[in-house]
C-alpha cells in the first residue's frame, strides 16, 4: 500500500479453561510474537498495560500504558477460580456463594538495536523494554459478590520499583494494587 515501512509479523495465542474437579477452574494463555524490520513505536508491540483501577484481564494492572515496547515477547496469563475456599467455613459467605480466586501474569521481552535507536531519538520521548528482564504481577480476590462485583487485589513482583527517594539500590520495593471489577 505504498507504505515506506517493510516489516513482518509473527504472533501467535493458546487459551482455554480447564475444569479440574475438584480444585475449580483454570483459565490459562499463553502468547508470543515477533515484528521483523525497523519501525516507529505505533507498529511494534507495546506491552498492554492499565492505568486505572478497573481490572483488565488482558492486560497488566499494575504496568503503565506504554510503559515497555517490544519488537519480541512471549507472556502468560493465569486465572485458577478454586470455588468457595475459604468461605465454606463462615455461615455468612458460606450463603452469600463467594468464590477465591488467584492470578499470575507474566512477560519477556526485547528490542533490537535498531528498533531501539530509531524510537528513542527524541529526548521528549524516550521508550524502554524489558530486555531480558521478567515483569510479573500476581493477585488474589473474591468473585460472585452480590453475583455481580468481583474484587482484585494485585501486586507487582518484577522488576521492582524503587521509590524516587530510596537511593541505594539495597532497598528493593513492592508496588501493589486493587482493582474493582464489576461484571466479575
Amino acid at each position: 500500500m505504498n507504505s515506506s515501512y517493510n516489516y513482518s509479523k509473527i504472533s501467535g495465542s493458546v487459551s482455554d479453561y480447564l475444569k479440574i474437579p475438584p480444585l475449580g477452574t483454570l483459565y490459562y494463555n499463553v502468547f508470543a510474537g515477533k515484528t521483523y524490520g525497523t519501525l516507529p513505536f505505533m507498529l511494534l508491540d507495546v506491552a498492554p498495560g492499565n492505568e486505572i483501577y478497573y481490572y483488565n484481564k488482558n492486560a497488566y494492572n499494575l504496568m503503565n500504558r506504554w510503559e515497555y515496547l517490544h519488537d519480541q515477547y512471549m507472556g502468560f496469563n493465569l486465572e485458577h477460580n478454586f470455588g468457595n475456599g475459604l468461605f465454606r467455613f463462615i455461615p455468612i459467605t458460606r450463603k452469600l456463594k463467594f468464590r477465591q480466586f488467584w492470578t499470575a501474569k507474566g512477560l519477556w521481552g526485547s528490542l533490537s538495536t535498531a528498533n531501539a535507536l530509531y524510537n528513542n531519538q527524541s529526548p521528549n520521548y524516550q521508550f524502554s523494554s524489558l530486555n531480558g528482564k521478567t515483569y510479573m504481577e500476581v493477585g488474589t480476590g473474591v468473585d460472585n459478590i452480590f453475583k455481580v462485583f468481583r474484587i482484585d487485589l494485585v501486586w507487582r513482583l518484577l522488576p521492582t520499583v524503587s521509590p524516587p527517594e530510596t537511593t541505594s539500590a539495597l532497598a528493593p520495593s513492592l508496588v501493589s494494587g486493587w482493582c474493582f471489577n464489576p461484571g466479575g
